[in-house]
């Protein structure tokens, strides 16, 4: 089993209405893993799911990244600026 602390910001907070929170995975997951876990729990994420940033340990990374146990995750959606 591993785990993994997520962190969410700006609108993703908003969506699934916490902004850290504990997962746990049988078996090792990717990050697209644990963003189908999060559309599963909070649909509205689905309209989210091709433009978030995410991080892994503070480095930027994709959806294929494997998470491994202790991990900590950051998604956000992209900001812009004026």
């Amino acid at each position: 089993m591993i785990k993994i602390r997520l962190k969410l910001f700006a609108s993703m907070k908003d969506i699934c209405g916490f902004s850290e929170k504990d997962f746990s995975f049988e078996k090792p997951a990717s990050v697209n893993e644990l963003i189908d876990e999060l559309t599963g729990l909070y649909p509205a994420v689905s309209e989210k799911k091709g433009i978030l940033l995410i991080a892994v340990n503070e480095e930027y990374t994709d959806v294929d990244t494997i998470l491994k146990d202790g991990d900590t995750v950051a998604i956000f959606p992209p900001v812009s600026g004026g």
